[in-house]
């Protein structure tokens, strides 16, 4: 009896093993269909827009991102990085201007997301374009046009799988598997788009509002050739479009305080979700360009034909000069209610704006 639950007791484990396969593959299956999101979206611009390159008071920008999600509902948490950088330059040509202040941008980013148990990863590198058409040089309206071109490469760890034919009947799963497994890496090229319109009516009010069609080619991700599996289903894995549209003001409410609302909406597939908030930005005075930013949000995706309220999101940062780090903090919401798992979810941002020649700033930096 003893020998029969001691099996028993280890099948049960490599049952278990394979659930969590399982589990780990469905979460990553999910995941592929929907892009990773950043709540500090406007730190990291060109990700939001690829008409967001070059929109820097300075001459060049480079930026880090940093996210950690899920660490307390996964034992291995999600995380997603990119670096990225772009440099614009003044356009000199003749026309109702007479500085002729049209501009012009180029950008690269390199990013890379790690999901859950699988290690499915995501790297891609990017390329970034856009176009700043000066509209009025007495109020600072530009209107921006942005395209990216990237080649993003997807990889899973299939060595992570267990299949019950590698069950020994004891304690191990060291059988060979007959499981026909696909490639473990795929290689697809990746189109976006994007249009961006500012304007700065007076000193320190500024609008800016825009939209964003990523993945235009909409692109197939299968691990598994065309050839061996039927069109509908090598189809069913084409990745969906994300469009984006976003939007943000700054008001001054005292001689060194500005208030900065913000929202963002994105929709890729089945999915829709929305963050809205405010910044509070206060510039010390005398203190050479030294900034803070206190920021409060809320974040609420769609499930099913319900809108509810998912993450709360508080964010801070420092500015020096053309240096600002950011840190923000997404607490999930309906763990409140004890219907979710807990989870912590950290972010960070680093961003610095060099060679400052200019004050044309249409586009908000955190």
């Amino acid at each position: 009896m003893g020998f029969m639950h001691l099996t028993i007791l280890r099948t049960m484990r490599g049952l278990r093993r394979i659930l969590l396969a399982i589990l780990g593959l469905v979460l990553s299956c999910s995941a592929i269909s929907q892009d990773s999101q950043f709540s500090q979206f406007y730190a990291n611009p060109q990700y939001l827009n690829p008409a967001l390159t070059g929109s820097h008071s300075g001459t060049y920008r480079v930026n880090v991102n940093y996210r950690d999600q899920w660490d307390g509902a996964l034992n291995t948490p999600f995380s997603t990085t990119s670096v990225g950088g772009d440099v614009k330059y003044d356009i000199r040509s003749p026309g109702s201007f007479r500085t002729g202040n049209d501009l012009v941008a180029i950008g690269i980013q390199f990013f890379t997301d790690r999901v859950g148990l699988l290690n499915f990863n995501t790297t891609q590198l990017s390329l970034f374009g856009a176009y700043h058409k000066l509209l009025d040089k007495e109020t600072v309206q530009y209107l921006s046009v942005g395209l990216q071109l990237g080649i993003a490469q997807r990889g899973i760890s299939i060595t992570n799988l267990n299949f019950q034919d590698e069950f020994n009947g004891v304690d191990q799963f060291s059988f060979p598997t007959q499981e026909i497994l696909p490639a473990n890496s795929q290689v697809a090229p990746d189109v976006s788009v994007g249009l961006h319109y500012s304007i700065t009516p007076k000193k320190n009010n500024s609008y800016y509002v825009g939209v964003a069609y990523q993945h235009l080619n909409q692109p197939n991700i299968s691990f598994f050739d065309r050839d061996l599996i039927t069109t509908q289903d090598f189809e069913a894995f084409n990745l969906d479009a994300r469009f984006t549209a976003h939007a943000s003001a700054s008001f001054p409410i005292g001689p060194a305080t500005a208030i900065e609302p913000r929202t963002i909406f994105l929709s890729q597939g089945q999915s829709q979700s929305a963050v809205f908030g405010a910044n509070l930005r206060y510039e010390i005075v005398d203190s050479e360009g030294f900034s803070t930013h206190l920021g409060f949000w809320m974040r609420s995706s769609r499930s099913l034909s319900t809108w509810q309220p998912t993450d709360f999101i508080v964010s801070a940062g420092i500015g020096k000069n053309g240096l600002l780090v950011g840190l923000s903090y997404d607490a999930n919401v309906r763990n409140l209610t004890g219907t979710t798992l807990g989870t912590n979810t950290i972010e960070l941002s680093v961003t610095y704006i060099g060679n400052h020649e200019n004050g044309n700033k249409f586009c908000p930096e955190f």
